[in-house]
């Protein structure tokens, strides 16, 4: 007996310690771009554990005790955890960081989730490569928190985006840590690098004044565009799209991973072609791409160099909603009669373009199609980038970039008959040039026809030159310090020239002698200037520091950075001067900036996280603002500039485990002395003054939340909601004075509390993403604006219009369904197709709206008196990759 209880004893204890067990579970992302990691080895002791599936999560049963758990992954460091089991189960999130990508984290200021506090959302490639299909890359972003992306006309490369009710003149765009926005204005063109989502390894958007330690101009955000290279896979890549209206893109790219000797290469170039889905608005496109990455002992060096030469036709002006649909219009107001007077087009009207019958004009394809606004352009970037690494305390980073633009757009000189299909009768400009015998006009002895009317270009080409130079240090545990030295210069040359006689010989005398230093009065030649022809000098001195601190459940940083700008411009049709020979030029304009911004970031629990920032940032006006003429001569300065000030703040709560992450923060962000595009003109006793209108503030503020559930293996739940209350501040007697400080005019606006216009304010999105089979998905994704008002120019609302909200567009929602299959053919090949169907459901919608754009019935600030561009209807794009 006494035997049998000592038995049931000891068969008691082993299964009771049998049972006394429990679960580790946990994600293992890339700190850098949060993707997730597949593959990597999870042990807790010597030869047990697991590896991450293609979601990056684990999960290991493990008796109860405390664990050292590793987690590594090739190409990575190693990242040790350790984790107390009680019988219960225990979520851990890993942070992978890369052997190699410090280049990127000190250049590109990725954020890190649960360490950097700022708000942010990765976009990784798998979701571009599923989701973009033939559109413009910020379109894929309609799905982040205060994001809002319309594709503009409809071109090719015309899609517009903003971020937090901020245009994208005010959110910096980086590609790998390089700045894109043009230096004179703030502008972003995406036609340049259509074919950068091809080579995109991530991109991450973070809102706010963001992480970047350099001055950028992030006052809605940051767009950071990073590429492949030394981290990625060995691959060679052939992809065939086709979609709408003759949509076809080839692309082939090659990326070698690391190479025998520590070399990479990567290389891409694509091509192209589109008739377009808005009437007139066809493409031509060339795309490529390379970038060389060598390892030297402790150093690594790096040479890329991308662009995308050009040409597409346009949609340039916003048309009454009646010239689209007379059921939309009738819905919002319009009476019979209204709608008499506006002919209805459809949704793909554009007038910008006319059918000729020589098709030999290089913007003249398919059956005659001349589009009258034609953007071209080739912007080449090259970058040569320097990194050192001597110990794991210091880092160095140098990077020394050019940027080459050339090219501009066309229009016609004077606005031409609009025949019976509401396009420009380009035909009878043709014919009148070339056989109307009042057009005759003999010159050097020959009888030629004057160009009455023609297609002009103008230019804008620029030099860019860059040198970043960045440092990180850190002199103890849980410190780092960093700063460096961004220096930039800018030399623009804007000026028209004839793109196209258009049937004539030379063009009128009288427009000939714009240029005074001509000694000959005659334009016969595409490439005499008219018009107008200046350059624009800017130079920027950029210093940074930064220091961060990370401990236990705590990471901090503070930012401060400087910028001095300066801008000078130089008419070349005004005479040289007499004693130094050279063309007139403005004085030398400095205006000095600077930001000062912190934050902090507390990890609550393995899962759940707390951040806050605060920022203040003052930084000089744009060259537009600077100087009166765009499009004339003279080097006429405005009065009354001043700095643009903004300050912002956030609070964000961040959560995640394997199966569900969300996030949630509210921001609030004040703008003083909000510029307009261009400085404003008055004439005052017959003398005309430029000035800007200091004291046109705004406040922006906010609430964002997104999440993603993943229930099942093969499925995941993602939404976002975005709440935003944008409203201008100010009401003001503006005073403007001469360069004595006498007041030579008044002007009152009142814009207090109206609605900030020209971006949706409330935006929400919502996808089902379902894996029946492994490699087979289908997705389905609604996306939805609201609270979106016209667009329009505060500084108009006064008189009987003072306070007057703008048009208010209606809401509208878009469903798109993405599907795809990827499958081996061997070990080796690997065969990926998809398709996408937007807007499944043909819903008609306004995306961008201008108040009072028309004013046949008056400024009614209602749907009878906006311009308006609409969205496009039912499209579809397909794919074809084989990866060896």
């Amino acid at each position: 007996m006494k035997k049998l209880l000592t038995l049931f004893a000891i068969l008691f204890i082993a299964t009771t310690t049998a049972f006394a067990q429990g679960t580790i579970k946990g994600t293992v992302k890339d700190a850098a771009t949060g993707e997730t990691v597949i593959g990597a080895t999870v042990t807790y002791a010597p030869g047990k554990g697991g590896v991450t599936d293609v979601d990056g999560n684990f999960s290991i049963e493990v008796p109860n005790g405390t664990y050292n758990v590793a987690i590594q992954f090739s190409g990575y460091k190693t990242e040790n955890k350790e984790v107390k089991v009680e019988g219960n189960s225990v979520f851990v999130n890993i942070q992978l960081q890369a052997n190699v990508i410090k280049e990127v984290e000190v250049f590109a200021d990725i954020a890190i989730n649960r360490q950097t506090p700022v708000a942010f959302s990765n976009i990784p490639a798998e979701k571009i490569k599923e989701q973009l299909g033939s559109q413009d890359l910020p379109m894929i972003l309609n799905t982040t928190p205060g994001v809002y992306a319309t594709q503009g006309g409809g071109g090719d490369g015309d899609a517009r985006i903003t971020i937090r009710g901020f245009n994208q003149r005010n959110v910096a765009v980086m590609v790998d840590g390089i700045p894109m926005n043009d230096m004179e204005n703030g502008l972003v063109f995406w036609s340049n690098w259509f074919g950068l989502d091809n080579i995109t390894r991530t991109m991450q958007v973070q809102r706010g004044l963001g992480a970047s330690k350099l001055a950028v101009p992030s006052v809605g955000g940051t767009i950071n565009i990073i590429t492949s290279g030394f981290d990625a896979k060995r691959a060679l890549t052939i992809k065939q799209e086709y979609g709408n209206n003759l949509a076809l893109r080839t692309l082939l790219s090659y990326t070698s991973g690391q190479l025998k000797g520590d070399w990479a290469v990567t290389a891409a170039t694509s091509y192209k072609r589109n008739d377009g889905y808005v009437d007139g608005t066809w493409s031509r496109m060339w795309f490529y791409y390379f970038k060389i990455d060598k390892r030297i002992g402790k150093h690594m060096l790096s040479l890329s160099g991308f662009g995308a030469p050009q040409m597409h036709g346009q949609r340039s002006f916003r048309q009454s909603i009646a010239s689209y649909s007379h059921d939309a219009a009738k819905d919002l107001g319009w009476t019979d009669q209204q709608l008499a007077l506006f002919p209805e087009r459809g949704i793909r009207y554009n007038q910008n373009w006319g059918k000729v019958s020589n098709s030999d004009r290089d913007n003249v394809f398919g059956d005659g199609v001349l589009s009258e606004r034609t953007n071209f352009f080739h912007k080449p970037v090259i970058s040569l980038r320097h990194s050192w690494a001597p110990n794991d305390k210091f880092y160095l980073s140098n990077n020394v970039y050019a940027s080459y633009g050339q090219g501009g757009g066309t229009a016609l000189q004077a606005t031409p008959n609009i025949n019976a299909n509401g396009n420009y009768d380009l035909q009878q400009i043709i014919d009148n040039n070339e056989s109307n015998p009042f057009n005759q006009y003999i010159y050097q002895g020959d009888t030629v026809q004057i160009a009455s009317n023609f297609l002009r270009a103008s230019m804008n080409n620029h030099q860019w030159y860059g040198v970043l130079s960045t440092f990180n240090y850190k002199p103890t545990s849980g410190w780092t310090i960093s700063g460096g030295v961004d220096l930039r210069t800018y030399k623009s040359e804007k000026y028209r020239r004839v793109y196209d006689f258009m049937g004539g010989n030379i063009i009128s005398p009288a427009l000939s002698t714009a240029n005074e230093n001509s000694t000959n009065n005659i334009v016969d030649d595409t490439n005499d200037k008219i018009t107008y022809n200046f350059g624009g000098r800017v130079n920027w001195l950029g210093l940074f520091g930064l220091a961060e601190y990370k401990g236990g459940n705590w990471s901090a940083f503070v930012n401060l950075s400087s910028a001095l700008t300066t801008y000078q411009r130089t008419d070349y049709f005004l005479k040289k001067d007499s004693v130094t020979g050279d063309f007139q030029k403005s004085p030398t304009r400095l205006f000095p900036g600077y930001t000062v911004k912190g934050g902090a970031n507390y990890n609550l629990t393995e899962k759940s996280g707390l951040f806050v920032n605060a920022g203040y940032f003052s930084r000089a006006p744009r060259f537009s603002n600077v100087f009166i003429n765009t499009t004339g001569k003279g080097n006429d300065e405005a009065v009354n500039i001043n700095n643009e000030n903004v300050m912002a703040g956030e609070l964000g709560y961040t959560y995640s485990s394997s199966k569900f992450s969300a996030n949630v923060n509210t921001y609030y962000t004040v703008w003083r002395n909000r510029p307009l595009d261009f400085a404003q003109t008055v004439i005052v006793d017959g003398e005309s003054y430029g000035f800007n209108i200091n004291g046109m503030n705004a406040r922006h503020m906010g609430i964002e939340f997104d999440a993603a559930y993943k229930p099942l293996k093969n499925l995941t739940i993602e939404g976002m909601v975005s709440l935003g209350d944008w409203i201008w501040t100010s009401t003001d007697t503006v005073r403007v004075t001469n360069d004595f400080g006498q007041i030579i005019t008044k002007k009152f606006f009142d814009a207090k509390d109206v609605k900030v216009g020209d971006a949706a304010q409330i935006t929400g999105a919502a996808s089902i993403r379902y894996e029946p089979i492994k490699k087979l998905y289908i997705k389905g994704q609604f996306t939805y604006f609201s609270k979106n008002y016209a667009d329009f120019d505060p500084t108009t609302l006064n008189g009987a219009n003072s306070g007057r909200e703008s048009w208010r567009m209606p809401d509208y929602g878009l469903l798109d369904i993405h599907l795809g299959y990827g499958f081996k053919v061997n070990k080796k090949v690997q065969f990926d197709i998809r398709g996408s169907v937007f807007n499944v459901l043909n819903a008609f919608y306004i995306t961008d709206a201008t108040n009072n754009g028309i004013t046949t019935f008056g400024q009614n600030f209602d749907a009878t008196s906006a311009s308006v561009f609409v969205g496009m209807g039912r499209r579809f794009n397909t794919s074809l990759t084989i990866t060896y």
